[in-house]
């Protein structure tokens, strides 16, 4: 009976709670977010995180990001000037640097910092143009620096099978931040600039009462915190 009514009690408390949905995938880990999240959790004891597996919508040129609204409330991705184009909205936690993904055999894999310099005569995998500012600026830079960098254009966003294509082939890719470890036989190596690319918790343009009331209450206690 004891059991039983533990049981029940907490059954009722976490009836009290919110659920908010956060998806994640390979490509866009809720690591950065839940790092957060363990800290400010107590200022907000009436929202519960459940952690929900993204699945690739691929019918949609932004496959994750069409989730939306739909799997989950919320998601952890990078945005710019570009994405927020599309029906979608950001909240900033940080910002992710630049890399370069190699096999572990590739003579670019032994440096501590790839400069631009280092990638001439180089193929380099790349998303193609018009996806997203800081890529479209970012090829910009290195095209006009080392004319002789050979870009290789993905079919869209990076998918596992672009990470596959540069270990098969031995070619280089552009990388983030978070995708330090999603294929072993690739090393990342920090690229040297400036450019950096936001990432957030991003939302539906109408994310629903819960979900706008956790963003509203995220941000008027925690944001301050966060972006010092």
């Amino acid at each position: 009976m004891l059991n039983t009514a533990v049981e029940e009690t907490r059954r009722v408390r976490a009836d009290d709670k919110q659920i908010i949905l956060l998806g994640t995938s390979l490509l866009h880990p809720a690591d950065p977010f839940m790092s957060i999240w363990k800290r400010v959790a107590p200022d907000m004891p009436k929202f519960q995180i459940r952690l929900v597996q993204l699945q690739e919508d691929l019918n949609s040129s932004n496959r994750e990001y069409a989730m939306l609204g739909r799997s989950s409330d919320l998601m952890v991705g990078t945005f710019d000037s570009t994405t927020l184009k599309h029906a979608f909205s950001a909240t900033k936690l940080g910002s992710y640097h630049f890399g370069i993904a190699v096999r572990s055999d590739h003579p670019l894999a032994q440096l501590e910092e790839i400069s631009f310099s280092d990638l001439a005569h180089q193929k380099v995998l790349m998303v193609p143009t018009g996806i997203s500012e800081k890529n479209d600026l970012l090829r910009q830079q290195l095209l006009e620096k080392v004319p002789s960098i050979q870009p290789i254009d993905t079919t869209g966003r990076y998918d596992i099978n672009t990470f596959n294509k540069a270990v098969e082939e031995n070619i280089a890719m552009i990388s983030l931040t978070p995708w330090k470890r999603i294929h072993p036989n690739l090393v990342t190596v920090p690229l040297k600039t400036d450019i950096t690319v936001d990432y957030g918790l991003l939302s539906a343009k109408l994310p629903g009462k819960k979900t706008a009331d956790f963003l509203h209450e995220f941000i008027q206690i925690n944001h301050p915190k966060i972006s010092q």
